[in-house]
C-alpha cells in the first residue's frame, strides 16, 4: 500500500512539474550499430529443449519492468530478460500504459518485439544460453570448439531482409549476452562467418 502511495505521489509531481513526458536530457543516446553484416554471413545460436512462448505484457508507460521469458518444463530456465527502465516510454498522463509484445524465433535464440510505444533509451536484452546452447555445424567448422564459437557471438537487430546491425554487446555473466534495445524489430544472437 505504502509503495503504490509513492508511486501514485510522484507520478503526480511529474504531472503537476510539466515534466512527464519530456525527454531527460542526460538520457543516453541510442545505441549505436557497430557494423553491419549481410544475413547470408551469419551462424545463429540454435535453441535445444521446450522453446518458450509468445508473451504480451502492458503496465502503466511510466513504470520500470522487467519481461522474462522461459523455456519449458521441466527446467524452465530463462531464455531472455527484457528490463525497460522507468522513463524507457513517454508518458503523458497518469493512465497510460504501454504493450509489449515478444515472439521467439523458432529454433534460433532470437525474437521479435513489437510496442505500442516507441522507447527511449535505456532499455537493455539479455538472452542466457547456460543449458540450451546449440553451436551449429557450420558455427563449430569455422570456429574449431564451442568456446570459441561462444566468444565470437553478437546480439544483432534486423536492418532488412538482407543485413543485420551489431549492436554493442556485452557478457556481464557466464552464458549471458547482453546488449541495449533500439526498439521493434528483430533481434537475434549469432556469430559472424
Amino acid at each position: 500500500m505504502h509503495r503504490a502511495f509513492l508511486v501514485v505521489t510522484t507520478l503526480g509531481a511529474l504531472a503537476a512539474c510539466g515534466r512527464a513526458g519530456v525527454p531527460d536530457p542526460a538520457a543516453p543516446a541510442p545505441a549505436e550499430i557497430t557494423r553491419t553484416l549481410p544475413a547470408d554471413q551469419l551462424l545463429a545460436l540454435e535453441v535445444a529443449g521446450v522453446a518458450p512462448g509468445d508473451t504480451s505484457v502492458t503496465w502503466p508507460a511510466a513504470l520500470e519492468r522487467r519481461i522474462i521469458l522461459r523455456h519449458g518444463p521441466p527446467d524452465n530456465t530463462v531464455f531472455v530478460e527484457l528490463t525497460f527502465p522507468a522513463g524507457t516510454f513517454p508518458d503523458t498522463g497518469p493512465l497510460d500504459s504501454v504493450t509489449v509484445t515478444v515472439q521467439p524465433t523458432p529454433g534460433l535464440y532470437g525474437f521479435r518485439l513489437d510496442t505500442s510505444l516507441p522507447p527511449a533509451p535505456g532499455a537493455q536484452v539479455r538472452f542466457k544460453y547456460p543449458v540450451h546452447f546449440g553451436a551449429t555445424n557450420a558455427g563449430l567448422a569455422r570456429y574449431g570448439t564451442r568456446a570459441r564459437y561462444e566468444r565470437a557471438l553478437l546480439v544483432l537487430v534486423q536492418i532488412d531482409s538482407l543485413s543485420w546491425g551489431v549492436l554493442p554487446s556485452t557478457r556481464p555473466a557466464a552464458d549471458n549476452l547482453e546488449a541495449p534495445l533500439r526498439g521493434a524489430g528483430r533481434y537475434l544472437v549469432a556469430a559472424p562467418t
